[in-house]
């Protein structure tokens, strides 16, 4: 779980250059379809941004940890973690985020519906990957600690239950068949992101670097646009904060941003794994959630 957040940055007023950047924005992305969305709030439309300005990552960290204090306390009250039982949580993940992208981004409201599910179905399946490495950052002497044998019993306890009758597997087979796709996960996915040590600025512009992900395309071209325009915007602000962080070292504060931009490249792996555990359930009759799998199937196309 992220920290708590001490204080919020207060919204700047507005002024000339401002106005200036919100035409810009509105000229470079507007179409006449009634379903297309409006500018966005000017915090998040800015082309020209001065040095050391961070204001709009900045005012989404403690929006993220509203959303994580939300997530955990739903998951705490959940009887069993077995895996039909995770996953039929699946609709109140898909509620959470779209409250958070809402509350941080209120002008998402007016897309269509079309392309509103397309950009949160997506962004769920990268946020519960990013979710193991929380997990992993706030129980690191705990998980440093697990022996394969430690692994092996989450994983069976995972599964327990969620075998269609009669298609039960006994612990070996459970470990020979799972086993390698959990070890692959932790090993190349979550643990290269956990040595990044990412402070909660730098978790915040991953975050939505990898919302507004300009490669979809199953969504209209204006949301593409406005997705390309906002994710521009955050790696500036990324930029201008570890040029900050890195004490005015501009080198370093780029060798750091380099490294940053491959984790969506590592959530990209994950997600494959994802996909190829997502079919070992189908194959071993193991229950999850038609929610769930919805979405994954979604995520195949």
């Amino acid at each position: 779980m992220l920290s708590s957040i001490s204080e919020v940055q207060k919204k700047r007023g507005k002024h000339s250059q401002d106005e200036k950047d919100v035409r810009d924005i509105r000229e470079s992305t507007s179409t006449s379809s009634a379903n297309s969305l409006s500018p966005l709030p000017l915090s998040l439309t800015h082309t020209h941004l001065p040095f050391k300005d961070t204001k709009n990552i900045t005012f989404t960290v403690p929006n993220f940890s509203i959303y994580e204090a939300k997530r955990f306390q739903v998951f705490s009250t959940l009887g069993s973690h077995n895996a039909y039982y995770t996953t039929s949580l699946t609709h109140v993940d898909i509620s959470l985020v779209c409250n958070l992208v809402m509350d941080v981004f209120p002008d998402f409201d007016t897309l269509s519906v079309i392309d509103k599910e397309c950009l949160i179905n997506s962004f769920v399946t990268k946020i519960w990957l990013l979710e193991a490495v929380l997990d992993d950052v706030h129980n690191v002497v705990k998980y440093k600690k697990m022996e394969e044998k430690d692994v092996r019993k989450v994983l069976c306890s995972f599964l327990d239950g969620s075998f269609e009758e009669g298609q039960e597997m006994v612990e070996e087979d459970i470990w020979r068949t799972f086993g390698p796709l959990w070890t692959y996960f932790y090993r190349f996915v979550v643990e290269p992101i956990v040595k990044l040590s990412l402070d909660q600025m730098e978790l915040m512009a991953i975050v939505w670097i990898l919302f507004f992900d300009h490669a979809y395309n199953d969504i209209s071209s204006r949301s593409r646009d406005l997705c390309w325009n906002i994710r521009k915007v955050i790696h500036r602000e990324l930029r201008n904060y570890l040029i900050e962080k890195c004490s005015g070292d501009v080198e370093m504060a780029e060798h750091r941003f380099l490294n940053l931009l491959e984790i969506p490249m590592i959530v990209e792996r994950g997600e494959q794994k994802f996909q190829e555990e997502v079919v070992l359930f189908e194959l071993n009759r193991v229950k999850v959630h038609e929610d769930f799998i919805k979405i994954m199937k979604k995520q195949r196309i």
